[in-house]
């Protein structure tokens, strides 16, 4: 049983109704104030403004639906040796596109062409331990504490884990703005995170097997 516009309800919350209370709400009181200021990994200074709440949409379509044109797929078929880090028959480790600003920065990914509601449970299964193992193998080879992992998933239909972590020691890094941290800092030379992530590679054969694709 939920409430929505103070009525008691036996469906759970459409998105209009949660839209319509949520704005209620902001009319007669406004946003929340967060206290991400006083964060210490807060990423900025001054005030920031949210934006006006939108109404509820047509979801847009995301990319490589049911497969089509999935770019992953395509450069996971082709052996992409600039894209592919390591691989089994599972799951594979990807490298991004752009360069970063963070030691280590990847994306773990099902083999084959799937979203996370719709991933077998064997492949799931050893994805669950893949990120332990990746956290393994990075810890080892690389100056970094953890890694830090995140899904979001709107654009592109694929499952694909972001990984990211953080150097040893900045803890001004630490936590839920990790991410920002890296669109904002000065990228480090895509050749030189390749070579971190190689290392990762060979360091995960060692631990799991599979196959690493060095650069």
């Amino acid at each position: 049983m939920t409430r929505a516009l103070g009525i008691l309800t036996d469906m759970p919350e459409s998105s209009q109704q949660w839209f319509d209370r949520v704005s209620a709400a902001i009319e007669r009181a406004g946003f929340v104030d967060s206290d991400w200021r006083e964060w210490s990994c807060w990423p900025f200074e001054g005030e920031l403004r949210p934006k006006p709440l939108q109404p509820p949409a047509e979801e847009t379509p995301r990319k490589g639906v049911g497969g089509a044109d999935c770019f992953i797929c395509e450069r996971v078929s082709a052996g992409d040796r600039s894209y592919l880090v390591w691989a089994d028959q599972h799951a594979v480790l990807g490298a991004p596109a752009e360069p970063r600003a963070l030691p280590f920065a990847a994306f773990l990914m099902p083999r084959g062409h799937a979203d996370l509601a719709a991933l077998p449970l064997d492949v799931a299964a050893r994805m669950g331990e893949l990120l332990t193992l990746v956290e393994r193998a990075a810890t080892d080879v690389l100056d970094i504490p953890r890694v830090q992992v995140a899904r979001w998933g709107d654009g592109q239909e694929h499952l694909h884990w972001w990984l990211y972590a953080r150097p040893t020691g900045m803890l001004q890094l630490r936590g839920t703005f990790l991410s920002h941290w890296d669109d904002i800092l000065p990228p480090r030379p895509a050749d030189v995170l390749r070579g971190d992530l190689d290392l990762v590679a060979a360091r995960l054969v060692e631990l799991t097997g599979g196959e690493a694709f060095p650069a």
